[in-house]
């Protein structure tokens, strides 16, 4: 993804989507509920690829390429693009639209001050979850701590702030 291993980058385009305002970190998210719309899609993909063709590549392409759409599609649903920019500043955790290149629309927005942060993980995957308790609101956020990937580093500061409170 473009840019996801760029800490000053993430942070100056989220600075600007934000009207200027000072951005203590950024990272490249996706929201958690996409990995459900990618498992179902995967498996309809592999089975429809199983039916069409017994070669095995068949039942592969049909799982990666099910999975994406899938993916694409729940995003779209809920107003968001697949890879999302968090940028977190000092009163608020704010969820942007994320085109590789530059921050979009403002997905969700989280007072930080009554927002209570969970972390956890699964190998190298890392979820944030978000719960705003005023609204009663939550929203589940999926990173990454694998060094291999550029957005490691990013996601790592971001998750590092939550946490802090």
């Amino acid at each position: 993804m473009k840019h996801a291993g760029d800490e000053s980058y993430l942070q100056e385009a989220a600075s600007d989507a934000l009207g200027g305002a000072e951005v203590l970190a950024a990272g490249i998210f996706s929201w958690q509920g996409l990995l459900g719309a990618q498992i179902a899609g995967g498996t309809l993909g592999a089975v429809a690829g199983d039916v069409v063709s017994d070669n095995p590549l068949a039942s592969g392409v049909g799982a990666a390429l099910g999975g994406r759409a899938a993916v694409e599609e729940a995003a779209a649903a809920e107003g968001m693009t697949v890879g999302v920019l968090v940028a977190v500043t000092a009163d608020a955790v704010v969820v942007l639209d994320w085109d590789g290149e530059r921050a979009g629309n403002e997905v969700r927005r989280f007072d930080r001050a009554h927002t209570d942060v969970h972390g956890s993980g699964f190998g190298l995957s890392r979820v944030v979850k978000l719960h705003d308790t005023e609204s009663g609101e939550t929203f589940a956020l999926h990173g990454t701590a694998a060094p291999f990937l550029a957005q490691a580093k990013a996601d790592k500061v971001v998750m590092h702030l939550l946490s802090a409170g």
